[in-house]
């Protein structure tokens, strides 16, 4: 009988060393223990394209190196609830895609874009000499009045002496949208946005004290006039919104 509370007491030990062992195991194991993430595996996937499950590939990472990425990265295990999705931004090779990629980010209100001494007016286009499709907000555009619109006198016959210019020309302005459309053609097709009529352009001019710069006055004077019939749009150099 004395040797059974010794082989107790032995148990006991063995037990709690087994204990001891596995949790020592098991924190080596969650050292280099994995986690799957989603990556982009081609060269480049363009916003506006569809995801498909071959442009994707798995990235793992220890699990004492993750940080906040299992809050914000796309794990593996859910690559099938992106297939399909339309990317909303550009995605180049071993990109990581995070949660946020996924989301269209909220268009910007027009007054944001302005500076302190900047307005904004919104002008009439007359649809038969101008098409919105080669247009996009940032770009830079003037007007073209002919003289006759403008209400200058008309030129005089070739060979006159009369130097009347034939035409005038006002601006520069930088658009902040068509119609609706605050950005690219290609953005408003990604996040399913109808388009309406692109026809009336806004766009910023400075303001001076309490008055409109002067080719803003002019042009406000033009479609108080012409309400832009025969007016043409000039689109400058894209280097111009520069």
């Amino acid at each position: 009988m004395k040797g059974v509370p010794g082989l107790i007491i032995a148990a006991a030990l063995a037990i709690a060393g087994g204990i001891c062992n596995w949790l020592y195991i098991a924190r080596q194991a969650d050292r280099y223990e994995r986690e799957s993430f989603v990556k982009v595996n081609v060269d480049q996937i363009r916003a506006g394209e569809k995801f498909k499950r071959q442009d994707f590939d798995k990235v793992d990472i220890p699990k004492n190196n993750l940080g906040n990425l299992e809050k914000i990265a796309i794990r593996w295990q859910d690559l099938s609830t992106i297939e399909n999705q339309v990317a909303v931004k550009d995605f180049v090779r071993d990109q990581l895609v995070l949660q946020d990629d996924l989301r269209t980010p909220p268009a910007e209100p027009l007054n944001r874009k302005l500076g302190p001494n900047e307005r904004i007016i919104f002008l009439p286009v007359d649809p038969r000499s101008f098409n919105p499709q080669h247009v996009n907000p940032g770009d830079i555009i003037s007007f073209r009045i002919p003289t006759s619109l403008g209400g200058r006198p008309t030129p005089a016959a070739v060979g006159s002496e009369d130097t009347t210019p034939l035409e005038e020309i006002i601006g520069p302005f930088r658009i902040l949208a068509l119609g609706n459309r605050k950005g690219t053609i290609e953005t408003s097709r990604i996040i399913g946005h109808r388009s309406g009529s692109e026809n009336d352009i806004a766009v910023s001019v400075e303001i001076r004290g309490a008055e409109l710069e002067p080719k803003a006055k002019r042009i406000l004077d033009i479609v108080s006039m012409t309400n832009f019939k025969g007016v043409q749009v000039l689109l400058h150099p894209a280097s111009d919104g520069k």
